[in-house]
């Protein structure tokens, strides 16, 4: 194991310690993890799977990660996911470098960047801590270089199939290095189907089909690498041996694996497509971009982090949240300013601890208002619910029903903007979310149809009397299916 800056690790460790209480011995989990034998371990890690192999919780594990980072324990990597192959085709450092779309140039395809789905954040050691072959990928072998580096672990061809990075050498009929003015050959042996040559540094890519309908001897074939492309058109050959030389006609080392697929898995592929089913990989649970925009301790900690993209990044769902005062004006004119600003502050800090408990971030209070953002609707409908009760107890505490809540709650497609320096939602979702909660009087919860219809939501509600409406809102054209939901205090 290569040595740590032990000095620097218990420092950091001890600072991390006293930021908040942990569950027993997690602290030391992360220790025992940091030195861990499998170096690759510590490369693009998963706090989800940190989680389940340490006993746990996932929301703890996301905190520790988040707060290590930020003590330069860890690098926080955002690595935008090609659907189609698992690459993790760019890597950033930082969320204000995540562009709203991307291109795999191995599955020639564009890619909206959504951050659901295809944003991966992981965490990788700093090499002030410890140095693993990873933070050195120019002196990694090319194996590594493809099988550990290129792809991510998560993903999966079907759901209950291997990893495809473990399924990738078995599917490899080459790999190798091309080094600088070098002539590289391989020797191919292969049945019908379609192998693809691809140069991961410089995305140059060059297609071999081997036609059942071909036969006979087939002719040497070279290509040449000049300014990052490979220059030929798709080249079609008989199934059976091949020798491929590889001209690297530039100053540069560069690369080349050769990716087989059987006729049998193009026709598949082919299939799936024509009936309208996904072709796409299956990932295992990681973190998202999405749970981290709704992760308090990541607005905490990185709310320096914006979204530079003009366009924004796309959600494609969200739960909004947005609260409001019952008569706040009236309010401030009964008992005054100062001890009306004072109870709606002491309000926000009871609603930003039930949106906390139930896995949501403030997103921004807009005047009495509170808007916030969730992963889950159920989550969203807790968080309401607990809102109340919060509410409802400060009033017994001040001896008086000064604050009287209104909640709204809607979940669809959004846009993660930077407005006013601060992570931001923008678009139709947030604005019916916000019209809902407009609908609501003292004490009620209003749903749309698209949160009320989430599995465990009615469950949730199944002690109070929910009336189903249809809702005209400004600016939506067509009704609006919601449900009120009434509680003890209203």
């Amino acid at each position: 194991m290569a040595s740590l800056d032990e000095a620097f690790l218990d420092e950091k460790l001890a600072e991390l310690e006293r930021l908040r209480p942990w569950s027993p011995r997690l602290i030391s989990k992360l220790e025992t993890f940091m030195r861990s034998d499998d170096e690759w371990a510590l490369f693009r890690a998963n706090p989800f799977v940190f989680a389940q192999e340490r006993g746990a919780s996932e929301d703890e594990a996301v905190d520790l990660f988040l707060l290590a980072s930020k003590a330069g324990l860890f690098q926080m990597t955002w690595s935008l996911l090609c659907p189609g192959c698992g690459a993790a085709v760019q890597s950033f450092t930082t969320l204000q470098s995540v562009c709203s779309l991307f291109h795999c140039y191995m599955c020639s395809t564009d890619i909206e960047t959504r951050l659901d789905d295809y944003v991966h954040v992981s965490f990788t050691i700093s090499p002030r801590v410890r140095s693993i072959p990873a933070h050195h990928p120019e002196a990694l072998s090319v194996e590594d270089f493809y099988y550990r580096y290129s792809f991510v672990r998560e993903a999966r061809p079907t759901p209950d199939s291997d990893r495809f990075v473990d399924m990738l050498p078995q599917a490899t009929k080459g790999v190798s290095y091309l080094e600088p003015r070098s002539l590289t050959t391989f020797d191919v042996e292969a049945e019908p189907g379609g192998m693809i040559l691809y140069d991961v540094i410089t995305n140059a890519l060059f297609t071999v089909m081997f036609d059942a309908g071909k036969s006979g001897d087939n002719p040497t074939l070279r290509v040449r690498l000049q300014d990052g492309k490979l220059g030929l058109a798709p080249f079609q050959c008989a199934p059976g041996r091949l020798r491929l030389e590889v001209e690297n006609d530039s100053d540069e080392r560069n690369s080349a694996i050769l990716f087989f697929k059987s006729q049998a898995t193009l026709d598949q592929l082919q299939a799936l497509a024509a009936a309208g089913q996904s072709t796409y990989q299956h990932f295992d649970k990681f973190l998202s971009g999405r749970r981290l925009l709704t992760c308090p301790t990541f607005r905490q900690a990185f709310g320096n982090e914006i979204i530079r993209s003009s366009d924004g990044i796309g959600v494609r769902d969200i739960s909004i949240l947005f609260t409001d005062l019952k008569g706040s004006t009236a309010l401030y004119d009964r008992i005054g300013d100062l001890r009306a600003f004072a109870l709606v502050n002491q309000h926000f800090e009871r609603l930003g601890r039930a949106i906390t408990r139930h896995h949501g971030a403030v997103v921004k209070t807009i005047g009495d208002a509170v808007m916030a953002s969730f992963e889950s609707p159920v989550d969203a409908v807790s968080a309401a619910r607990d809102m109340l009760r919060e509410i409802e107890s400060f009033n017994r505490e001040v001896g008086e029903r000064e604050i009287v809540l209104k909640v709204g709650v809607h979940r669809g497609a959004s846009i993660a903007v930077t407005l006013n320096d601060r992570l931001d939602f923008f678009g139709q979702t947030v604005n019916i979310a916000a019209r809902v909660q407009g609908l609501a009087d003292a004490d009620e919860i209003y749903l749309t149809e698209e949160v009320f219809r989430v599995p465990g939501v009615r469950e949730l509600l199944s002690e109070l009397h929910v009336t189903p409406q249809e809702a005209n809102l400004k600016g939506v054209q067509r009704a609006v299916s919601v449900y009120r939901v009434a509680t003890a205090a209203s």
